[in-house]
Parts: C-alpha cells; structure tokens; sequence
C-alpha cells in the first residue's frame, strides 16, 4: 500500500554510495580476499566500472562487484555515508516521502537484508525500497514517479533522472568530480541538501 498521495514532497535515492557507504565495505571485503594486490596508486575514474581501478580485466572486477553484492555478509552490514542519517531523518520528519533504489541484486533475500540494513541506520525513513540487477536501467522506473528530487552519486543514475523530469543532485564523490551536466546540480555532502530543501 502506498500513501504517496499524501506527501507533497518526495526523495528519490540511489542508495549506494549515496547514503550506504558501498564501495568502502567492497574494498574491505576485496582485501579480505587478497584482491587488492594490483591497486596501489590508482584512482576510481568510474564507480560501475571498476576494472581499470583495480588494474584487471572489466569483467573480473564486474564478476567480484556480483560476488560481494549477491554472496557476502558485509553487503547487508554497511555503514552509512557520512551526515545520511540525520539529514534522512529530518526530511523524514519533515513529512517527505522517501524511495530507495539500490542497484545490487534481483534476489529477493538480499532485498530483505537491504530492507534490514536500511532499517537499522534509518529507522522509518525509507517509505519504498527497489533492489534491482546491477545492470538495470533506472529510466523507465524513475519515469513512473511524479517530479521529485532524486539523489545520487553515478554519472548514469544521474542522467535517467533528468531525463524522467526529476530535479537531479549529484553527492561528489571522487569518481564523479569531472561530471558535468547543466540539469545537474552538484552538493559536497548532505548537509548541503538539506540546507537547500529544508529551508
């Protein structure tokens, strides 16, 4: 059941290293694993295409990126990014109405340990939660809701919200410093969000 007819504002999230600290609980769990050998010095140049970052082959990196997301413990244990918390919370007790989607897995148990991961950071926060495939394109499911504002922290995620129409903001992060879009607008953190929709 859905009250989205009783909310005038809504948020739009792409969860991953957006309010979910992912990529760091990634890295952790690729260095468990002895993964991390050939990195040392190299930049993150994109988040959904790890390979010349973690100086292998694009497949071998999408296939440990799947291993992490849809096998292990530590993708329903992260930790949120930095100021998630509190400013979620107060747009939630400000009466917004919040949508998660998380580009992950298609696997229903690991939408569950989102849902409970995402519970225990935000208790109460997240009115509806998506996890889809990885590879998923966001257009034609973020083209289904009314005009929001959708935040995110990928270049794609980023260019399928304002093409459905949404009021697009982009968290910087350090794959995403050189995107540039003039539908997109760019913030430091959340706290700059906040500053700029819960006036």
């Amino acid at each position: 059941m859905s009250l989205r007819d009783d909310y005038e504002n809504k948020l739009i999230i792409d969860i991953d290293d957006t309010c979910v600290d992912t990529l760091t609980a990634f890295v952790k769990w690729l260095s468990a694993h002895g993964r991390l050998k050939n990195v040392a010095g190299n930049k993150i140049t994109n988040r959904e295409h790890l390979g010349q970052w973690l100086n292998v082959p694009e497949e071998l990196a999408d296939l440990w990126m799947k291993e992490f997301c849809e096998q292990s413990w530590q993708w329903g244990a992260l930790y949120p990014c930095l100021g998630a918390e509190k400013v979620l919370t107060a747009f939630a007790d400000a009466g917004w109405y919040i949508v998660g989607y998380s580009k992950s897995s298609p696997d229903m148990h690991r939408a569950t340990l989102r849902r409970a991961n995402l519970e225990l950071l935000f208790p109460n926060v997240f009115n509806e939660l998506y996890v889809v495939n990885r590879q998923a394109n966001l257009y034609p499911m973020l083209k289904e809701h009314e005009e929001s504002v959708c935040v995110t922290a990928t270049e794609s995620t980023a260019r399928a919200s304002a093409e459905a129409g949404h009021a697009t903001y982009v968290i910087n992060q350090p794959w995403n410093h050189h995107f540039s879009d003039i539908s997109v607008r760019k913030f430091h953190h959340w706290n700059e969000i906040k500053q700029v929709l819960l006036k």
